[in-house]
């Protein structure tokens, strides 16, 4: 077995077998090298270099037809020798057919394939040029690491679990790929997401876990949450299953605001609530998820059964179950009694019978509910 682990990203790039799996992936090859990478981490920079490389040469790599590769080497010949036998003499088939000087000279598919790769690294350091100025994506960022990474991609068509050494684990979907250190040895436990993935992250106030996606950062001490980050879309979603999330773009990672401590534009999401990150115009949103679901069962009402129930205390059971926020006027529908059995219907379907009960209308706004109505008439 070749000794892997003393190899360079030159030795990558021309062994038989790594070149398998970066320009042409099977079964057998994905699982050595996926098994290489979980076993020796130290080796991941030199292997992300090494598969860049042989992709990069992978897109250029069209060969000159034989016309193309004697006026290549005869230039070459000419500039760097500057010996004499570079006549042109017309001939019935080529008008300007090279005559060779008789010296020795290597194969033109040798050179053309030594062009072929300079070419390629010259298109490599371009792109990793290109990638340091855009520090927020998954690629630079990985790149511009000074620790040695691992990284968990999910080529199989099912969630893929990653656990870290402290106890906190992402779900991976599909085609999805996370980097990060063996150990979390600084101050914050950094991981980078390209994908989506479903975080459970272990508590710990004194080592905030940070989450780094598309230009988007997402800071939480212990909860968890959806980070989807994918590649072909423009932006990026985090949604708060627990706890409480702070997200906030890459580049005020380190502006924080005077008064709060956190980051420049920095959004609190709580549960059922969901941020979206527009990477074209660096804009931040919050707003609630498509379907709240319940996060604590009410002490009372606790089937959601209301019987010439207060409106406004209705409204304050689903804020504590469902942990929104509903704003409304309260001397306006200070009159308004619920009695419906609400059961466990979605949150926004007990909404719309609260509303046509009392002849109201709700909005969402942002991440609150904004019930309006002209009031009830007083019971006697």
């Amino acid at each position: 077995m070749n000794a892997y682990t003393d190899y360079t990203t030159e030795d990558f790039a021309e062994d038989d077998f790594f070149r398998r799996w970066v320009l042409a992936p099977d079964a057998e090859t994905d699982s050595f090298w996926q098994g290489f990478l979980a076993e020796h981490p130290e080796k991941n920079t030199v292997i992300l270099t090494a598969r860049s490389l042989l992709q990069a040469v992978s897109q250029v790599q069209t060969m000159p037809t034989e016309a193309q590769g004697r006026r290549m080497w005869a230039a070459i010949e000419h500039r760097t020798t500057g010996l004499p036998g570079l006549e042109e003499q017309p001939d019935a088939d080529d008008e300007n057919r090279w005559v060779w000087p008789k010296i020795r000279r290597p194969n033109w598919f040798q050179l053309a394939a030594a062009v072929v790769l300079l070419v390629g690294i010259g298109w490599w350091y371009m792109l990793r040029s290109k990638l340091a100025e855009q520090p927020g994506t998954y690629s630079g960022l990985v790149a511009q690491s000074k620790i040695d990474l691992i990284e968990k991609i999910n080529n199989t068509p099912q969630p893929l679990t990653v656990r870290f050494e402290e106890g906190s684990t992402v779900v991976l979907q599909p085609g999805s790929r996370v980097s990060y250190t063996a150990t979390f040895t600084g101050e914050k436990r950094e991981v980078y997401l390209s994908g989506e993935g479903f975080f459970e992250v272990s508590k710990n106030p004194e080592k905030p876990f940070m989450v780094y996606a598309n230009g988007l950062v997402t800071k939480v001490i212990g909860t968890s949450f959806v980070v989807r980050a994918l590649e072909e879309a423009r932006g990026v979603t985090v949604i708060v299953r627990t706890g409480k999330v702070a997200v906030f773009p890459i580049k005020s990672l380190d502006r924080n605001q005077p008064e709060t401590g956190q980051p420049a534009g920095a959004i609190l999401l709580t549960p059922n609530q969901q941020a979206f990150f527009d990477t074209d115009s660096d804009r931040l949103t919050r707003k609630l998820v498509e379907a709240p679901v319940l996060i604590k069962t009410p002490e009372h009402n606790q089937n959601f059964i209301f019987e010439n129930t207060p409106v406004a205390e209705v409204f304050k059971t689903l804020e504590t179950s469902y942990g929104v926020s509903i704003v409304y006027d309260a001397k306006t529908l200070k009159s308004c009694n619920l009695t419906a059995p609400l059961g466990d219907e979605p949150l926004f379907r007990k909404l719309d019978i609260i509303c046509q009960t009392i002849d109201a209308t709700y909005e969402v706004w942002d991440a609150k509910i904004v019930v309006t109505g002209k009031g009830c008439q007083p019971t006697e």
